[in-house]
């Protein structure tokens, strides 16, 4: 099942990136589609419903989402597994991108896709590459969330999960620019965003406050870093300047 699941996600990644890539559609237009027309078909097979697993995978398969594994020689401390999958994901995330020339020519393409093209490297297999790997994290996700709930509401299940990668990748570092961030650092703002999330838990912060916490978080850190980049560009200027006027 978890075979099909992930076949299903990386087919739909698949689609996308040909969609994009061959008949030039715009990615917004095709992934803000897709989003709606999967969440359609959802809400039509389950009949609305919400659908849970059932009794007989609560001792087996909703262990990869709910499992502990022990931690040798720290006096029985346990470590969830999903916290292991996700260091399998981020060491394999971070050696294809910055120890493979795929992974360099995928910062290359998304710094710029003209130069890049110009340069030979073969842009549409790489847009392609990059949404089947996104699809394929997406349906990890999916099966995680799931397998935790051991439910899954189609009406609900998900909804906002898009803004909270957003989030997550710009207090990371990453530019919405594109061609610019590490998986490390999405790693911490994943944390980082989910520490905001408890912290308006434990404060007593009215929920409905949740949205827009998340969102001038957002914007704090996007402004931070246009603050810093353009920091960064003056005094390079300044030294370009200086080495000249030497």
């Amino acid at each position: 099942m978890l075979l099909t699941v992930l076949a299903v996600a990386i087919t739909i990644g698949l689609i996308h990136g040909l969609l994009i890539t061959k008949m030039r559609l715009q990615p917004f237009v095709v992934t803000l589609c897709g989003l709606l027309i999967y969440r359609g078909l959802a809400r039509w097979i389950t009949g609305d419903r919400t659908v849970g697993f059932g009794s007989e995978y609560n001792d087996s398969l909703r262990l990869i989402a709910t499992g502990k594994l022990p931690i040798p020689d720290l006096n029985g401390f346990a470590m969830p597994v999903p916290f292991f999958i996700l260091l399998a994901i981020a060491i394999l995330s971070s050696l294809f991108l910055n120890r493979t020339f795929w992974g360099r020519h995928l910062l290359a393409l998304g710094r710029s896709e003209e130069a890049a093209r110009f340069s030979g490297i073969r842009t549409d297999r790489l847009v392609i590459l990059a949404y089947v790997l996104c699809s394929a994290m997406a349906g990890i996700a999916g099966i995680l969330f799931a397998l935790d709930a051991n439910a899954v509401q189609p009406a609900s299940h998900g909804g906002f999960y898009e803004l909270y990668a957003i989030a997550a990748a710009v207090l990371g570092g990453c530019t919405l620019r594109g061609g610019e961030g590490s998986i490390l650092g999405v790693v911490i703002g994943a944390a980082i965003m989910r520490v905001l999330y408890n912290s308006i838990n434990l404060l007593g912060i009215p929920t409905q406050l949740e949205f827009a916490i998340i969102g001038a978080v957002i914007l704090i850190g996007v402004v931070t870093d246009e603050i810093v980049r353009r920091m960064i560009r003056q005094r390079a200027a300044q030294e370009r300047r200086k080495r000249g006027a030497t």
